[in-house]
């Protein structure tokens, strides 16, 4: 009889939080409306994909040669001309006013250096305000630059065994020893994001943050918002127990958690067209497990605050590192030692690891399976800890 009280108790309750949450549509709107728009925003303007590099050239030249240059780069897809210059004082301004990312110097004499085998150098200046994206234009610039004089002596060696063989063709002798190669070729393949669109990579990392986002703070300040409203102390004085309390006050916001997953998982499969190769229901299994934890950190924090304002303050303080720790923007490999060591306590780098290999690898447990029980240790020993210190304040 204890236990189907227990359940009504706690079904009563839930019902109780859902309709105040719900009946308000400015809650509503918070609810489901705020995930699907943060997902919206972040798939169109977060993109650190390097495209439609502006480029400024001053080509002293003037050769068949140095204009091949300058179409090597047009053509690649990644830069597009908006200045050609005339002196190299005009540089200043546009890379003052950003509206040029790189300057392309051909000095004179570059084709009769290159057809005499001697050495030739060009000038590129890259804005380097933006080191990530600097270090990028760096790559394709060497790239581009020593695809085209490969090709270019490639070209010259193929021309001179074809007039040697011509040669020796016209006199009789004999052409089996002359050979074209064009030595090795490298063929690249990129796996799980084969076009390397940014947009696949922080998209799924999105999920995580957003059920942090709403889970987190929706149940610290639930709860301080009966200790503020003084019915916490009826809550005491009434037969509801402290674990009826902690899930009557956990499971709706787990719901609505588990709705705001769902959102945004389907807007990224189908709207932006993340690649989903994973399954489903681990993902969901993974999520479940996830927003346990959360819930937990959630409940800390309304034991540490007496406020609202402290519980937003107090989410805060937890949040930024957590995301920050988390892999989600800053890769964990490149953090110091000190700093790795904290984010193997943070259960949103778990979470994220899981759904990133969920979305673009296809794999699931057997692969996961450490991230799942780490995750699931950390869950439930949060909510031992944040379950025991509201019970005492409730006794």
């Amino acid at each position: 009889m204890k236990g189907l009280i227990r359940r009504k108790v706690i079904i009563s309750m839930v019902k109780k939080e859902l309709v105040q949450a719900l009946r308000d549509p400015r809650i509503r709107f918070v609810l489901f409306g705020t995930p699907l728009l943060m997902i919206l925003m972040f798939g169109y303007a977060v993109n650190t994909d390097v495209k439609d590099i502006r480029m400024a050239v001053m080509d002293e030249d003037k050769t068949a040669m140095s204009r091949k240059v300058i179409d090597k780069f047009t053509g690649s897809g990644y830069f597009y001309l908006v200045s050609y210059l005339h002196s190299p004082n005009e540089l200043g301004p546009l890379m003052d006013k950003g509206e040029a990312e790189v300057f392309l110097h051909i000095e004179n004499g570059l084709s009769k250096k290159v057809k005499s085998g001697r050495v030739s150098e060009l000038q590129v200046i890259v804005d380097g305000t933006d080191s990530n994206r600097a270090a990028v234009i760096s790559a394709y610039v060497n790239g581009i630059v020593q695809d085209f004089f490969l090709e270019h002596y490639f070209n010259r060696i193929r021309a001179a065994v074809l007039l040697r063989s011509a040669a020796a063709s016209a006199s009789g002798a004999s052409t089996a020893g002359f050979t074209i190669s064009s030595g090795v070729r490298v063929v690249e393949r990129t796996f799980f994001n084969p076009d390397l669109l940014s947009r696949n990579f922080f998209l799924p990392g999105m999920i995580g943050f957003i059920v942090s986002l709403i889970t987190i703070m929706l149940t610290s300040m639930s709860i301080v918002k009966e200790r503020e409203t003084g019915t916490m102390e009826q809550i005491i004085v009434s037969p509801v127990r402290p674990m009826e309390f902690i899930m009557g006050k956990t499971v709706p916001f787990a719901i609505v958690g588990f709705i705001d997953m769902f959102i945004v998982t389907m807007v990224s499969i189908f709207w932006f067209n993340v690649p989903f190769k994973g399954n489903i229901l681990f993902l969901f299994l993974s999520g479940l497990l996830y927003i346990l934890s959360t819930l937990s950190v959630g409940i800390f924090i309304s034991t540490i605050s007496r406020t609202q304002q402290q519980a937003m303050l107090s989410f805060f303080l937890f949040f930024i590192p957590a995301m920050l720790f988390s892999g989600f923007v800053f890769p964990i490999y490149a953090m110091p030692e000190t700093i790795q060591v904290i984010t193997y306590l943070n259960p949103l780098m778990y979470f994220i690891v899981i759904i990133r290999g969920v979305f673009l690898k296809g794999v699931g447990i057997a692969i996961l399976w450490k991230e799942l029980v780490l995750l699931l240790i950390i869950g439930i020993f949060l909510l031992y800890l944040s379950s025991r210190r509201l019970s005492r304040r409730m006794e």
